[in-house]
C-alpha cells in the first residue's frame, strides 16, 4: 500500500495519509512483503496445462506447503481456473492447508466467463452473479481481496462502473477490498481504469498494477498513473532465456518504480508468456523473488 505525505503549508507539519489497509505494514521482514501466484505454474495444473503430459502435477490443496517449503513464499494468490470446486467442503479444506502451511490468501484472481460491462442486460445480471459466487468463495478462503475484471473491451464503460458499484458493495458486506488490474479489458486504458475506480468507490477499491500487461512503448507512463492506487501488485515478467534472464522489458526497473512511489505492499511474483516455459519454472520464481528482493526499498 501507499502512504503519501503532504506537507501543510500553514503549520509545517508532516501528516501521514494512508490509502486503505496494508498488508505489509508492521514488518520490517523483506519476506512479508513477497506473494506468488499460482499462475506461474500453469503447466503443472491439469486445468490450465499446455501439455498433453503433467510432469509434477500440482492442486491447490499442495500449493501452500509447496510455496513455503520450497520457496519460503507464505503469501498466495490464487488463480480461479485452478480451483477444483466452489463447494464449501472444498474451500473450508483449502483454507486448512493454507492455515497449516502457516499461509496467508492474500488474493483471488477471479477470470471466468462473465462480462460485467456487457449491454446485454441479461449477460450483466448473470455476470454479476459469477462475480458475487467468487466473492463468497474469497471470503470463506478468509482471501485478503479479490480481483475482479470490470468488463471486456467491446463492453461500455458505464455498464461497467454500474456493475462495479454493485460487486464493490457486495465485496465490503463481506469484508472484502475489490481489486482492478489491468487485465486486457476497458481497464487496460489506465485513465478508464481509474475513472472506474473512482466511480464504483472509491472507498474499498483499489488497482492491481500488473507490470507485464501493457505494452513496453506505453508501460512506464501507464503504471505511474495506477500505482498511487495499488493494494498490490503484480510482479510479472513474461520471456526468459535459457540463463534465466528476462527479455520482455526492465523488471528491476518496475520494482524500484513502485517503491520510489511510495509502494509498502506485497509483490505477488508471476510469469505469463503464450508459449509453454522452456526453462525450469522454480528458477524463474527464484530470480523473481531474488530481483524483487534486491530492489525493495531499505
Amino acid at each position: 500500500m501507499f502512504r503519501r505525505t503532504f506537507l501543510s503549508s500553514s503549520s509545517g507539519l508532516l501528516l501521514s495519509i494512508a490509502f486503505g489497509p496494508s498488508i505489509a505494514r508492521g514488518s520490517a521482514s523483506a519476506d512479508s512483503r513477497l506473494g506468488m501466484s499460482t499462475v506461474t505454474f500453469r503447466d503443472r495444473f491439469k486445468q490450465t496445462a499446455r501439455a498433453a503430459i503433467v510432469a509434477e502435477e500440482l492442486t491447490l490443496l499442495k500449493v501452500p506447503a509447496f510455496y513455503r517449503e520450497r520457496f519460503g513464499v507464505r503469501q498466495l494468490e490464487l488463480w480461479s481456473k485452478h480451483f477444483e470446486s466452489l463447494d464449501p467442503q472444498y474451500l473450508q479444506e483449502l483454507r486448512a492447508r493454507v492455515r497449516e502451511a502457516r499461509s496467508q490468501v492474500i488474493n483471488v484472481q477471479v477470470d471466468a466467463d462473465y462480462d460485467l460491462a456487457s449491454v446485454n442486460e441479461e449477460v450483466r445480471q448473470q455476470s454479476l452473479s459469477t462475480a458475487r459466487q467468487w466473492i463468497d468463495a474469497a471470503a470463506l478462503l478468509g482471501s485478503r481481496a479479490v480481483r475482479v475484471n470490470p468488463g471486456h473491451t467491446d463492453g461500455s464503460v458505464d455498464k461497467a462502473i454500474d456493475s462495479m458499484k454493485e460487486v464493490n458493495a457486495y465485496c465490503k458486506s463481506k469484508g472484502l477490498p475489490l481489486l482492478i488490474e489491468n487485465h486486457f479489458g476497458l481497464e487496460m486504458d489506465p485513465d478508464v481504469h481509474l475513472r472506474i475506480r473512482e466511480s464504483a468507490g472509491p472507498t474499498n477499491v483499489y488497482t492491481l498494477p500488473d507490470f507485464g500487461n501493457y505494452p513496453v512503448d506505453t508501460m512506464w507512463d501507464s503504471l505511474k498513473k495506477i500505482l498511487p492506487y495499488a493494494y498490490m501488485v503484480s510482479a510479472k515478467t513474461v520471456q526468459f532465456d535459457a540463463r534465466i534472464e528476462h527479455l520482455s522489458f526492465d523488471f528491476d526497473r518496475c520494482v524500484r518504480l513502485a517503491e520510489e512511489l511510495g509502494f509498502q505492499g506485497v509483490y505477488s511474483v508471476e510469469q505469463w508468456s503464450r508459449d509453454p516455459l522452456k526453462v525450469d519454472p522454480e528458477k524463474v520464481v527464484d530470480w523473481m523473488l531474488a530481483h524483487v528482493r534486491a530492489n525493495l526499498s531499505r
